[in-house]
């Protein structure tokens, strides 16, 4: 039987990731694909990095430069990019007026996330 989720990220506790950058992981129901939303201050760390997964990087809030393959792309609210498996990419939010507010769509599922922000919610219970 399919699982029919629903919910609102506004709602959702905020996990920390590192200085910077928290994160709601949503839609842990899903099959084949992992969403989050992050929200990433000014002067966020910035850890440059590469995964298996595909990934759509939206920006709904905020401003960003976006590296991938070492290109910068600034994002604003609506642009987005994507970073195809195993290419270094990562976020740097340094003159936004508000916080940026990203979705990350990743492909596959990224269970390590999932199982991170399950926990998370327990603890904070």
């Amino acid at each position: 039987m399919t699982t029919i989720a629903s919910g609102n990220w506004n709602e959702s506790p905020w996990q920390p990731v590192r200085e910077g950058i928290s994160r709601v992981v949503f839609a842990m129901e899903a099959d084949s694909v992992c969403c989050t939303i992050g929200r990433v201050e000014n002067g966020n760390e910035v850890k440059p990095h590469t995964h298996p997964n595909e990934q759509i990087a939206l920006v709904l809030e905020g401003e960003c430069d976006y590296y991938v393959d070492g290109v910068p792309y600034r994002l604003k609210p609506g642009s987005w990019v994507t970073v195809p498996s195993n290419v270094e990419h990562y976020i740097h939010v340094y003159d936004s007026p508000v916080p940026c507010l990203q979705m990350d769509i990743f492909t596959p599922d990224r269970p390590e996330y999932t199982e991170s922000y399950s926990q998370f919610i327990k603890d904070v219970k």
